[in-house]
């Protein structure tokens, strides 16, 4: 075999592909330098022939090297399950055993010799012959987690992660219904109140959450919640975060805190001129000043968590002892998480806080040096353990507040793509992640120039080797205080487009990942937290993707704009899948005024984003046909007026008309969930992120001109609200 089909073989078992279609309808063969990045990421050095031909030998002949797989998936209610047990021909007499540890701790054990078990294969391992055999289980454990433990004479042999799952993800009555159900779409850190800092907070979500609930809402969609950077608040997309398992602190609301209404250093602090003037300053603004915000609260918890590390922590104490349970059930993952914190925090300082700047013995969390410095730091790394039990408090309570208002879904949370390279979870999971290379798109409507998002993608290779752990957790962390979950980028659960270091985002390639796997781990996770999901599938999807979300029971993602037949055409309501969450646009898209006005292609234009001259020109006349298109499909539901101006301007008054129309529609459709955005409601022009910018566009800073309160009475929301009740939402 010669040094480039070898090349071309190993990256096939790795799952990289050979090319793919661009949006222009190119086909992209992918490179081999790409393949040998790619693959040096996965830890198969591939930069010479002789690399990739011992990479390609060990990926062929790893199953025959381990007596069990590290996975296997069963389905609820199937047969048993047979093991495939794989050991050395001079094995064959020799007594083993094996302990199947279901996860209440329930124990099944039995005892072979290989020749005993039903014949599979066998294969010549480095002149040496393996032989593997078939071990059939007497019974199938139920849904969850277990353990085979197998061993011989000289002690345990292998282990192998046994995942039962169910057929289908969990799905809420409110959405098995024809009828269906709506919600509320916002992002949290737009939200106003008297008593937010200058961002909105977990307390002005609780309250949007409830008052949404009495207005007939069955969710509150926000966007994701994960932990960012707080020595680096500049760092603020919610999109780019430290660590998916946790929170945001920058989302605490701090007047809420059992210890602002005790401490008085605190209050002394709050109440001082200075501080009321910073926090008065910081309220006013209409874009978000986030490292503002962090210096004025960071001094504020530090002072809070002192108090209550010095009034809370005896024994008898209840909000002490909730702590306690807190942090032990955080286990390890909590404790690494803020060992990273804490060391990030001190090498920000010197201008080091990518975790692989910091000195050697500090870059992985299980060295000596980082249990010394934990150590030599408990109450540093125990204050970064409280603001996440605090976070994690506040939106627990939002969710019990929006159930107990009548919300039968509750928060629907946003899970990102991916994480950080240099953050906390990369820090913890780095054997299980392909750093050097990073998550992207290829050129798409949304970014014609491709995306690379800076983002660290899944191993494939190792994940299933760490029995899929990292994946469930991340799973399991943002089901948590949810009723449901959007998948962001869902295509993920099948392949990722990967984007080399270094190159423009459309030199990447795609990445194929365990699907059927995946799609099971979500489903299991699912049905052990009552949470809905929600794939985001918009744009290409491999075949039968979207099928498979179907058969599993993931709800679609349909967004109006994009909703459009081959001849141009709005689909009619009964045209929407059923099984889908409908919108009428998303947090990457202008609003629906904004929209119509083609505000997205001014400024996509204006900075540039465009590949080639004339194309804003194009999507304008595109634009000015959907605006009509629109307009029709609204007349012809009896929702908007049949002679409604289809120009890109319109008043306060018509844009009003426009989202109402749109919210009604979309009340009508086929989809058991439709999700109305505030902003459109109100009739306002704004876009909470451009594709591909940064710091061109006020990114993830834009706040709500009015109050939560005021817009939860606003007249707008409530008549939406009285419509889709009346529609029978």
């Amino acid at each position: 075999m010669s040094g480039s089909d070898a090349l071309d073989r190993l990256a096939r078992l790795a799952g990289i592909e050979d090319g793919w279609w661009d949006f222009f309808g190119a086909w992209r063969v992918v490179p081999a330098e790409t393949k040998r990045v790619f693959l040096a990421a996965m830890g198969l050095p591939a930069g010479s022939d002789e690399q990739v031909r011992a990479s390609l030998k060990d990926l062929e002949t790893r199953p025959w090297r381990r007596a069990l797989e590290p996975v296997l998936m069963a389905e609820e209610h199937s047969a048993p399950p047979s093991i495939a047990v794989t050991l050395p021909a001079e094995a064959d007499d020799i007594g083993h055993s094996w302990v199947l540890e279901e996860e209440l701790g329930i124990r099944h054990a039995g005892s072979f010799r290989p020749v005993e078990l039903r014949w599979g294969e066998e294969y010549l391992l480095d002149d040496r012959l393996v032989h593997r055999r078939w071990l059939d289980l007497p019974a199938l454990p139920p849904c969850g987690y277990h353990r085979l433990i197998l061993s011989g004479p000289a002690g345990v042999l292998a282990e192998m992660a046994l995942i039962v799952t169910p057929p289908r993800a969990h799905v809420p009555e409110a959405v098995e219904r024809e009828t269906g159900a709506w919600g509320v779409a916002t992002q949290i850190y737009s939200l106003r109140s008297e008593r937010d800092w200058g961002v909105g907070n977990y307390g002005n979500l609780a309250e949007l959450a409830e008052g949404a609930a009495r207005l007939g809402a069955a969710c509150v969609g926000v966007n994701p919640l994960h932990a960012l950077f707080p020595a680096d608040p500049e760092r603020f997309s919610p999109y780019s975060p430290s660590s998916r398992r946790f929170l945001n602190i920058a989302y605490i609301d701090i007047e809420a805190m059992p210890e602002f209404r005790d401490c008085l250093e605190a209050r002394r602090m709050f109440a001082s001129p200075g501080y009321q003037a910073t926090l008065a300053r910081l309220r006013g603004y209409s874009l978000i000043e986030y490292p503002d915000v962090m210096r004025l609260a960071r001094p504020m918890l530090e002072v809070l968590y002192r108090w209550f590390r010095r009034t809370s922590m005896g024994d008898d104490n209840p909000r002490g002892q909730e702590f306690r349970a807190w942090q032990a059930e955080m286990g390890e993952a909590g404790r690494n998480f803020a060992v990273f914190e804490a060391l990030h925090d001190k090498f920000s300082r010197d201008g080091k806080g990518y975790w692989r700047q910091w000195p050697e013995q500090y870059r992985r969390p299980d060295s000596p040096a980082v249990a010394d410095f934990v150590l030599e730091h408990v109450e540093q790394v125990e204050f970064f353990q409280w603001l996440q039990f605090i976070a994690d408090r506040q939106l627990a309570g939002a969710q019990a507040r929006a159930r107990a208002a009548g919300a039968s879904i509750g928060l629907y949370r946003d899970l990102a793509v991916g994480i950080a390279g240099d953050g906390a979870e990369a820090w913890a999971q780095q054997d299980s992640l392909a750093l050097g290379v990073s998550v992207g798109a290829p050129p798409d409507p949304l970014a014609l120039k491709g995306q690379d998002w800076g983002l660290v993608p899944f191993n494939p290779i190792t994940l299933r080797e760490h029995f899929y752990a990292p994946f469930i957790e991340v799973m399991e962390a943002n089901m948590r205080h949810a009723g449901a979950l959007r998948l962001d980028h869902a295509m993920s659960l099948a392949r990722l487009y990967w984007v080399p270091p270094g190159q423009p985002a459309d030199q990447g390639a795609y990445v194929r990942y365990p699907a059927e796997d995946l799609f099971r781990l979500v489903a299991l996770e699912s049905r052990r937290n009552s949470c809905l999901v929600i794939g985001e599938d918009l744009g290409t999807v491999p075949d039968g993707f979207r099928e498979r979300m179907d058969s599993m029971g993931i709800f679609a993602y349909r967004v109006m704009v994009f909703e459009k037949a081959k001849d141009g055409a709005f689909r009619a309501p009964g045209q929407f899948d059923a099984k889908a969450l409908a919108i009428a646009a998303t947090h990457d898209l202008p609003s629906l005024r904004g929209w119509w006005a083609g505000k997205d292609i001014d400024r996509r234009e204006k900075l540039d984003l465009y590949p080639r001259e004339g194309q804003a020109a194009e999507e304008r006349a595109v634009r000015a046909a959907d605006r009509a298109a629109l307009a029709a499909a609204l007349a012809g539901q009896g929702l908007l007026q049949a002679d409604f101006p289809v120009g890109p301007a319109l008043s306060d008054i018509q844009a009003v008309a426009l989202a109402a129309a749109a919210h009604a529609y979309l009340g009508r459709s086929a989809a058991r969930l439709m999700m109305v955005q505030m902003e459109d409601a109100l009739g306002q022009e704004v876009q909470m992120n451009l594709p591909g910018t940064t710091t061109q566009h006020p990114n993830w800073r834009l706040r709500y001109k009015a109050d939560t309160a005021a817009i939860l009475a606003d007249r707008r929301m409530t008549a939406t609200a009285e419509g889709l009740r009346e529609g029978g939402r």
